[in-house]
């Protein structure tokens, strides 16, 4: 891939999806920190919020590696190496591109 124009329309991509994905972040890390709402004193309530922050750490995990791999992406694409596999070195479809941006094999690898 070596349109400029088209590097920078996907470099601007996954930089407003890491900004987004970051806020994110800092909204869980404040949720489970109980920066809003603290802990109820009536045991059934907890066990709700317990069982909320679970839900909510497994958002947060989900969340840092879509980070890690956008990171990736974007050193790909300084390097020169975004839109090529990384297990076979061909050319990752730009359909595939498209749906996941930060996308670092190809179709037939991932399968």
């Amino acid at each position: 891939m070596s349109d400029e124009n088209a590097l920078e329309r996907i470099r601007a991509r996954l930089m407003e999806r890491r900004a987004e994905l970051q806020r994110r972040q800092r909204r869980i890390d404040m949720d489970l920190a109980r920066q809003h709402e603290p802990l109820s004193k009536d045991f059934s309530d907890q066990a709700i919020q317990l069982e909320n922050d679970e839900t909510l750490q497994a958002i947060g995990e989900a969340t840092v590696r879509e980070l890690e791999e956008i990171n990736l992406a974007l050193d790909r694409l300084s390097r020169g190496l975004y839109g090529l596999c990384r297990n076979c070195g061909e050319e990752i479809s730009a359909g595939r591109l498209a749906a996941i941006p930060h996308a670092t094999i190809c179709q037939r690898c991932a399968q």
